[in-house]
């Protein structure tokens, strides 16, 4: 199996805004609630908000694709 890079950096940025818009609307519903939970949904908006353009910048390097074997102890 050939594990592509760039598919898993676009598949991972897709999924993280997803994630992000979910949790954002989550902290707009109850922004009057000061939990710690609601703190930690906070804290993962801003850390994906980051993430997301560095992901976007190593899209770019020159990763070659890996060859993963289905079967971590198998030589496939």
């Amino acid at each position: 199996m050939l594990l592509d890079p760039k598919h898993l950096i676009d598949r991972s940025i897709a999924d993280l805004t997803q994630l992000s818009s979910l949790l954002a609307a989550e902290v707009r519903c109850e922004r009057l609630l000061h939990s710690p939970e609601l703190r930690a949904c906070e804290e993962a908006v801003a850390t994906i908000g980051n993430l997301i353009p560095r992901l976007q910048a190593a899209r770019n390097a020159p990763i070659a694709a890996l060859s993963v074997s289905r079967c971590p102890s198998c030589d496939d």
